[in-house]
């Protein structure tokens, strides 16, 4: 568990640097916009909330062992999603563009922290990968796969 609330907290931390480094690349752009702000603020404090619901519908459905707790909270999600740029786009478009940014910096966020950083010449190993030995992920007779449709 300890593990987990620090993995969602250094994405929280990067979705902020990558929200402020957006911000600054803006600025020679469009100058120093107000409604950019806010959509940035309103976008990464969406995506935030949604990564949090994701979270907890996801133990939830560990919890009950029903797959509809997850699509449940998929609508939820995009409901957010939806409301949340729609009432930036009635703000203005720098403000819609800015939102839809800031949904995007969770997943800035995870591709920075697990994908580059780990494949940097002595970092640690990404903890998300347990694996002893390379998977082969082209050739699908090669694949453990549980599930046999040859009923079909």
């Amino acid at each position: 568990m300890d593990d987990l609330k620090r993995f969602r907290d250094r994405i929280f931390i990067h979705c902020g640097i990558v929200a402020a480094a957006a911000e600054l690349i803006s600025v020679p752009f469009i100058g120093w916009d107000l409604r950019f702000l806010l959509g940035m603020v309103v976008g990464t404090t969406v995506t935030i909330v949604n990564f949090i619901i994701l979270i907890a519908f996801a133990r939830r459905m560990l919890q009950l062992e029903s797959k509809g707790q997850v699509v449940g909270g998929y609508f939820i999600r995009m409901l957010v999603y939806g409301v949340a740029f729609y009432l930036c786009l009635k703000i203005g478009k720098y403000c819609a563009i800015a939102a839809a940014i800031g949904f995007f910096t969770l997943h800035i966020s995870i591709v920075i922290i697990y994908g580059i950083e780990t494949n940097l010449p002595g970092a640690p190993k990404n903890p998300l990968n347990s694996w002893t030995e390379p998977k082969k992920w082209r050739d699908p007779s090669e694949w453990e796969d549980d599930d046999d449709f040859s009923d079909f």
